[in-house]
Protein backbone atom coordinates (compact mmCIF):
# COMPACT_ATOMS: atom_id res chain seq x y z
CA UNK A 1 0.00 0.00 0.00
CA UNK A 2 1.46 3.49 -1.19
CA UNK A 3 1.73 6.31 1.08
CA UNK A 4 -1.67 7.95 -0.32
CA UNK A 5 -3.50 5.08 -0.18
CA UNK A 6 -2.45 4.99 3.55
CA UNK A 7 -3.29 8.95 4.31
CA UNK A 8 -6.70 7.90 2.60
CA UNK A 9 -7.34 4.98 4.50
CA UNK A 10 -6.13 6.55 7.73
CA UNK A 11 -8.27 9.51 7.60
CA UNK A 12 -11.63 7.34 6.62
CA UNK A 13 -10.36 4.97 9.25
CA UNK A 14 -10.33 7.85 11.85
CA UNK A 15 -13.69 9.59 10.78
CA UNK A 16 -12.34 13.15 9.53
CA UNK A 17 -13.31 14.70 6.08
CA UNK A 18 -10.52 16.28 3.86
CA UNK A 19 -11.26 19.64 5.84
CA UNK A 20 -11.21 17.86 8.96
CA UNK A 21 -7.51 16.48 8.42
CA UNK A 22 -6.28 19.61 6.80
CA UNK A 23 -7.43 22.03 9.89
CA UNK A 24 -5.32 19.52 12.14
CA UNK A 25 -2.66 19.61 9.78
CA UNK A 26 -2.28 23.39 9.29
CA UNK A 27 -3.19 22.98 5.29
CA UNK A 28 -5.81 23.49 2.88
CA UNK A 29 -8.19 20.93 1.58
CA UNK A 30 -6.46 20.74 -1.73
CA UNK A 31 -3.88 20.00 -0.38
CA UNK A 32 -4.62 16.57 1.85
CA UNK A 33 -6.55 15.79 -1.73
CA UNK A 34 -3.50 16.25 -3.70
CA UNK A 35 -1.71 13.74 -0.99
CA UNK A 36 -4.84 10.98 -1.26
CA UNK A 37 -3.87 11.40 -5.01
CA UNK A 38 -0.41 10.86 -4.95
CA UNK A 39 -0.18 14.81 -7.03
CA UNK A 40 1.50 15.78 -4.22
CA UNK A 41 3.94 14.66 -0.90
CA UNK A 42 3.58 16.00 2.21
CA UNK A 43 6.50 17.45 3.99
CA UNK A 44 8.43 15.88 6.40
CA UNK A 45 7.23 17.81 9.35
CA UNK A 46 3.47 17.29 8.06
CA UNK A 47 4.36 13.55 7.72
CA UNK A 48 5.44 13.04 11.59
CA UNK A 49 2.25 15.55 11.94
CA UNK A 50 -0.05 12.87 9.86
CA UNK A 51 1.57 9.91 12.31
CA UNK A 52 0.60 11.46 15.34
CA UNK A 53 -2.82 12.28 14.28
CA UNK A 54 -3.62 8.82 12.77
CA UNK A 55 -1.55 6.96 16.08
CA UNK A 56 0.84 5.08 13.54
CA UNK A 57 4.35 5.30 13.11
CA UNK A 58 6.38 7.19 10.34
CA UNK A 59 7.97 4.24 9.01
CA UNK A 60 4.66 2.52 8.76
CA UNK A 61 3.13 5.13 6.28
CA UNK A 62 6.30 5.46 4.96
CA UNK A 63 6.68 1.69 4.01
CA UNK A 64 4.61 -0.68 1.96
CA UNK A 65 3.14 -2.78 4.72
CA UNK A 66 -0.71 -3.26 4.69
CA UNK A 67 -2.27 -1.95 7.53
CA UNK A 68 -3.34 -4.02 10.66
CA UNK A 69 -6.69 -3.29 11.98
CA UNK A 70 -5.05 -2.64 15.41
CA UNK A 71 -2.49 -0.49 14.42
CA UNK A 72 -5.37 2.39 13.29
CA UNK A 73 -7.93 4.22 15.85
CA UNK A 74 -11.50 2.97 15.58
CA UNK A 75 -14.25 5.33 14.94
CA UNK A 76 -17.43 4.15 16.52
CA UNK A 77 -20.03 5.35 13.70
CA UNK A 78 -17.78 3.96 11.22
CA UNK A 79 -17.57 0.37 12.72
CA UNK A 80 -21.36 0.38 13.48
CA UNK A 81 -22.30 1.02 10.04
CA UNK A 82 -19.78 -1.15 8.65
CA UNK A 83 -21.11 -3.68 10.33
CA UNK A 84 -24.68 -3.36 8.13
CA UNK A 85 -24.93 -5.62 5.25
CA UNK A 86 -24.77 -4.53 1.78
CA UNK A 87 -27.29 -1.87 0.53
CA UNK A 88 -28.56 -1.65 3.65
CA UNK A 89 -25.52 -0.08 4.88
CA UNK A 90 -24.69 1.70 1.95
CA UNK A 91 -28.00 3.82 2.50
CA UNK A 92 -27.10 4.51 6.30
CA UNK A 93 -24.22 5.71 5.67
CA UNK A 94 -25.52 7.85 2.90
CA UNK A 95 -28.74 8.36 4.26
CA UNK A 96 -29.01 8.03 7.79
CA UNK A 97 -29.33 12.00 8.24
CA UNK A 98 -32.67 11.95 7.03
CA UNK A 99 -33.53 10.00 10.43
CA UNK A 100 -32.80 12.99 12.17
CA UNK A 101 -35.12 15.01 9.81
CA UNK A 102 -37.78 13.11 10.27
CA UNK A 103 -37.32 13.16 13.90
CA UNK A 104 -37.19 16.96 14.14
CA UNK A 105 -40.50 16.71 11.92
CA UNK A 106 -41.80 14.53 14.36
CA UNK A 107 -41.44 16.73 17.33
CA UNK A 108 -42.83 19.73 15.08
CA UNK A 109 -45.84 17.66 15.26
CA UNK A 110 -46.03 16.77 19.11
CA UNK A 111 -45.50 20.96 19.24
CA UNK A 112 -48.15 21.50 16.76
CA UNK A 113 -50.41 18.65 18.85
CA UNK A 114 -49.94 20.28 22.01
CA UNK A 115 -50.54 24.15 21.06
CA UNK A 116 -53.50 22.75 19.51
CA UNK A 117 -54.67 20.81 22.81
CA UNK A 118 -54.09 24.26 24.81
CA UNK A 119 -56.15 26.07 22.14
CA UNK A 120 -58.89 23.71 22.47
CA UNK A 121 -58.86 23.86 26.69
CA UNK A 122 -58.73 27.50 26.09
CA UNK A 123 -61.38 28.05 23.73
CA UNK A 124 -63.62 25.79 25.80
CA UNK A 125 -62.88 27.82 28.90
CA UNK A 126 -62.41 31.00 28.45
CA UNK A 127 -64.97 31.80 25.61
CA UNK A 128 -67.43 32.99 27.61
CA UNK A 129 -67.22 36.79 29.65
CA UNK A 130 -65.26 36.92 32.73
CA UNK A 131 -68.78 37.80 34.66
CA UNK A 132 -70.16 34.55 34.01
CA UNK A 133 -67.40 32.16 34.71
CA UNK A 134 -67.31 33.90 38.33
CA UNK A 135 -70.75 32.33 38.42
CA UNK A 136 -71.06 28.75 40.45
CA UNK A 137 -73.84 28.14 38.27
CA UNK A 138 -71.92 28.63 34.99
CA UNK A 139 -69.53 25.65 35.98
CA UNK A 140 -72.28 23.90 37.19
CA UNK A 141 -74.31 23.81 33.75
CA UNK A 142 -70.95 23.72 31.98
CA UNK A 143 -69.50 20.96 33.49
CA UNK A 144 -71.91 19.00 35.35
CA UNK A 145 -70.46 20.05 38.88
CA UNK A 146 -70.20 22.50 41.05
CA UNK A 147 -66.77 24.42 40.34
CA UNK A 148 -67.49 27.55 42.96
CA UNK A 149 -66.03 29.71 40.35
CA UNK A 150 -62.50 28.57 40.19
CA UNK A 151 -61.07 30.56 37.18
CA UNK A 152 -57.85 28.77 37.28
CA UNK A 153 -59.49 25.62 36.46
CA UNK A 154 -58.73 25.40 32.94
CA UNK A 155 -54.93 25.85 33.38
CA UNK A 156 -55.00 23.11 36.08
CA UNK A 157 -57.11 21.17 33.94
CA UNK A 158 -55.52 17.63 32.60
CA UNK A 159 -55.77 18.19 29.00
CA UNK A 160 -53.80 21.85 29.43
CA UNK A 161 -51.09 19.94 31.36
CA UNK A 162 -50.84 17.44 29.40
CA UNK A 163 -50.81 19.71 26.14
CA UNK A 164 -47.65 21.58 27.79
CA UNK A 165 -46.31 18.54 28.16
CA UNK A 166 -46.44 17.44 24.65
CA UNK A 167 -45.32 20.88 23.70
CA UNK A 168 -41.91 20.07 26.08
CA UNK A 169 -41.71 16.86 24.61
CA UNK A 170 -41.83 17.61 21.11
CA UNK A 171 -39.08 20.42 21.89
CA UNK A 172 -37.07 18.11 23.42
CA UNK A 173 -37.63 15.33 20.04
CA UNK A 174 -37.22 18.28 17.35
CA UNK A 175 -33.66 19.31 18.84
CA UNK A 176 -32.57 15.85 19.09
CA UNK A 177 -33.99 15.45 15.39
CA UNK A 178 -31.80 18.71 14.29
CA UNK A 179 -28.62 17.59 15.98
CA UNK A 180 -28.57 14.22 14.96
CA UNK A 181 -29.19 15.24 11.36
CA UNK A 182 -26.10 17.58 11.68
CA UNK A 183 -23.83 15.49 12.62
CA UNK A 184 -24.75 12.36 10.40
CA UNK A 185 -24.96 14.69 7.51
CA UNK A 186 -21.18 15.15 8.26
CA UNK A 187 -20.29 12.20 8.76
CA UNK A 188 -21.57 11.24 5.63
CA UNK A 189 -19.68 13.69 3.90
CA UNK A 190 -16.57 11.81 4.43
Amino acid sequence: MKLQEKILYCRKKAGLSQEGLAEQMGVSRQAVSKWETGEALPETGKLALLAKTFGVTTDWLLSEEEPEDEDLPENEYSNWVESIPGVLGILVKRYGWLCGVYAAFVGAAFIGLGVLARALVKNVFFKYPLQEMMNADFYGAMLGSNMSGNLSFAAENPVSIMGTAIIILGMLIMAVGIVAAVILKKKSNK
